[in-house]
C-alpha cells in the first residue's frame, strides 16, 4: 500500500461517500504527498493543493455533524394550519 497518492493517482469524486476512517487515511495520504512535492519540487502540484482543501472540508463538515433543529423548518409560504401559533408568536 503506497503511503502518498500523486496528483496523478485516481481520487474519490464523492468524498461523502466515504467511511470516516477511509477519509482520514486519504487525508494522512494527500499531507505526506504536500510533504513529499514541497521537498523535492520545492512547491506543491495543483492537484494536490485541490485535493488537500477538498479532504479538509469534508472532514470539518463531519465534525461540524448534521445541522439538528427541535422545531422542523417551514416555507413562508405554507399555511399555518388550526391557528396554532407560531414559535416567532404568529399565526
Amino acid at each position: 500500500m503506497k503511503s502518498r497518492i500523486s496528483p496523478d493517482d485516481p481520487f474519490p469524486e464523492d468524498l461523502g461517500r466515504l467511511k470516516d476512517n477511509d477519509v482520514e487515511v486519504l487525508n494522512s495520504k494527500v499531507h505526506r504527498e504536500v510533504d513529499h512535492e514541497f521537498a523535492t519540487e520545492g512547491e506543491v502540484d495543483p492537484e494536490t493543493a485541490a485535493r488537500k482543501d477538498e479532504v479538509a472540508g469534508e472532514l470539518d463538515d463531519r465534525e461540524a455533524g448534521p445541522g439538528l433543529s427541535l422545531v422542523p423548518q417551514q416555507e413562508e409560504d405554507d399555511e399555518n394550519e388550526g391557528g396554532a401559533v407560531r414559535a416567532d408568536g404568529g399565526r
